[in-house]
């Protein structure tokens, strides 16, 4: 609109006569580039709707009252109606608009109705030049006032603009003024286009600054940046050198509100009793802290992968949750989120197990949380997840090899074992022989049944723990069932725990390694025993076994509680059971085993309560059974 007046006034000759049409376009330009000049500042000027509609209240009017002031229009009316529409729906626009008064509303609006009053009262005396003064005087230096009071700092580019647009709107009133009062002073044209070349220098002098200060912003998150991979990466060489995540936990977290723009960061990790523990913590009060605790006390992983599938996914692995989920905030911090407070990041393995999380809340700026930084907290978040399942899986091994240690020890206690007790059974038989009360006899016969029970647990023991082939042969399930019961048969008659077989009288010879077999119905029947350990009412383990087309099936079933969680059951070292209980292998050893054997293993839950692993596995070869059959027999 500037370059339309500006070429407009060249083509204006020097005298004589101006075309109005050329007046017009001069004048009306330059009446539309104050409008446009004046919305660009306005509080208005992000919302589409409303600068469009601010922009015909003005422009409309204004321009129309201008053009109609360059045809020589005598008639009175139409300047009254454009003044009246101009600034009458200005005033309603930005009284609606705003919704709520102010003192600087107030006055602003009072100044333009005064001069749309001194308008208004001389276009109904017949002068139509101050209505035109008005429209561009108030345009351009209502703009420079709009400047000061949105940018409200005095840089050398905001002052330069804002006093070169109010000395442009000043020039049109000063203009009129020595027209009435001194008519024959002359003044050089240049000398009032000069408040423009001050508002063209200080929109370039704007884009210098804005330029020096988006370097200097580049700069210092550049150093931020740098900082802040400093710390993560002494962090993350922490806990790949084997620093133990309960030690580096509370440094994360101190780290994270100090180099980021998170003030508060808290992380959890599972306990010994399967629930979340609180790591590391760092920005939270005291009493946050408390509330905190008290929030998430009864928490497990399972929570928090509940909480990830009902968030909104931010980043590859960062999670925004609702504020009911969110950590109990202070006010003052709750007012960085609108409605949503809180940024979980889970714990993951490289297996997708959820292992922990940590919680980021309160951004010291919500509008500059970027990606950039999103993701270097989620490679920390992803090394923290390292460094717990190497710890937990250095813990498990510790704990395996000590198993190791024990069963090698057990073997050879079992073995030594033998000797003694073949010496006392012989000894019991030679007296039995020797003395003829029937009372005491009765009493030898009992000691001698008892000792070789414990001879044949001994075997049992040196059998499982005696290193074999691992190939494959045709193995008979029943007298390996009953080298497990007899196993655990002092468990099963001190604790009540009833035994049901139901073996096939057709049930094929397997297509497995001996020692496996054993393996895998030990294990199912230790799972069964502890499962029952404090539990009311009937305690029974089921073995049922039969053959389902070319597969023959096994099925291990207690009157227990049943699985906790299904879908981490065959995890290996998912355990549910106490510290020191179990090692979490036993399950998935016999996965691995039945699938390795080319087999299918399966668990589930029964009603009203219980559990039940049904094992598929190949069946041996028909030709091969008859023979075994007739040895197993003789």
């Amino acid at each position: 609109m500037v370059f339309a007046h500006f070429l407009a006034q060249l083509l204006e000759p020097d005298h004589g006569t101006i075309n109005s049409l050329l007046l017009a376009v001069d004048s009306g330009s330059l009446q539309a580039a104050a409008v446009s000049f004046l919305v660009s500042v306005s509080f208005v000027v992000e919302d589409y709707a409303k600068r469009t509609l601010l922009l015909l209240v003005l422009g409309v009017p204004s321009v129309v009252y201008v053009a109609c002031s360059c045809y020589n229009v005598h008639a009175r009316w139409p300047y009254v109606l454009c003044l009246l529409a101009c600034f009458g729906g200005a005033a309603s626009f930005f009284f609606h608009v705003s919704r709520k008064l102010s003192l600087y509303l107030v006055a602003t609006t009072f100044l333009c109705s005064l001069a749309g009053v001194w308008a208004i009262r001389a276009a109904l005396r017949g002068s139509f030049d101050e209505g035109a003064i008005a429209l561009l005087g108030i345009g351009f230096a209502l703009t420079g006032v709009f400047i000061c009071w949105n940018s409200r700092r005095a840089s050398p580019a905001m002052l330069t603009i804002a006093g070169g647009f109010f000395c442009w709107g000043a020039v049109f009133p000063l203009g009129l003024l020595i027209d009435r009062l001194a008519p024959n002073l002359i003044i050089p044209g240049e000398l009032w286009n000069t408040p423009k070349f001050f508002v063209a220098f200080g929109m370039i002098l704007a884009v210098v600054e804005d330029k020096s200060e988006s370097i200097a912003r580049m700069q210092h998150k550049a150093a931020l940046l740098n900082r802040q991979l400093e710390r993560f990466s002494a962090l993350t060489s922490r806990l790949l050198s084997g620093g133990r995540p309960d030690t580096v936990c509370p440094a994360i977290a101190s780290a994270i509100t100090e180099v980021s723009n998170f003030s508060m960061a808290v992380i959890q990790l599972e306990d010994a009793e399967r629930r979340l523990r609180l790591a590391g913590s760092s920005g939270l009060s005291p009493t946050s802290l408390q509330r905190l605790q008290a929030q998430t006390q009864d928490w497990t992983l399972d929570h928090i992968k509940t909480l990830c599938s009902g968030a909104r996914l931010l980043g590859k692995n960062s999670y925004l949750l609702p504020a009911r989920e969110a950590i109990s905030l202070p006010e003052r911090a709750r007012a960085h989120w609108t409605g949503r407070e809180e940024l979980l990041i889970p714990l993951c393995s490289a297996g997708g197990t959820y292992l922990g999380c940590l919680r980021l809340a309160a951004p010291r700026d919500a509008n500059t949380v970027d990606a950039l930084e999103l993701s270097r907290i989620e490679m920390l978040a992803a090394d923290l997840a390292v460094a717990v399942e190497l710890k937990a899986l250095h813990t498990q091994l510790v704990w395996s090899e000590k198993l190791a240690a024990v069963g090698q020890l057990l073997a050879g206690v079992a073995h030594e074992l033998n000797n003694p007790l073949t010496v006392i059974m012989g000894y019991s038989e030679l007296i039995s022989d020797a003395i003829a009360g029937p009372h005491t006899r009765d009493q030898l016969t009992k000691l001698v049944s008892e000792a070789r029970r414990m001879k044949r647990i001994t075997d049992n023991l040196l059998r499982f723990s005696r290193q074999s082939t691992r190939g494959t042969h045709a193995v008979q399930l029943s007298p390996v069932v009953q080298e497990v019961l007899a196993l655990r048969e002092y468990y099963t008659r001190t604790r009540s725990v009833r035994v049901a077989l139901d073996i096939a009288p057709d049930f094929p010879f397997l297509a497995v390694n001996e020692d496996e077999i054993k393996q895998i119905l030990l294990n199912l029947f230790n799972n069964s025993s502890d499962a029952l350990e404090g539990t009311a009412g009937i305690k029974q383990i089921s073995i049922r076994a039969y053959q389902s087309g070319s597969r023959a099936v096994i099925e291990v079933q207690d009157t227990g509680p049943g699985f906790g969680n299904l879908s981490r059951a065959l995890d290996p070292f998912y355990t549910t059971k106490p510290v020191g209980k179990g090692t979490g292998l036993g399950l998935s050893v016999c996965y691995g085993i039945v699938k390795e054997r080319g087999g299918d293993l399966r668990i589930e839950n029964v009603e009203p309560h219980g559990a039940r692993v049904t094992i598929e596995l190949p069946v041996a070869d028909p030709s091969e059974q008859p023979f075994l059959a007739a040895v197993a027999h003789a």
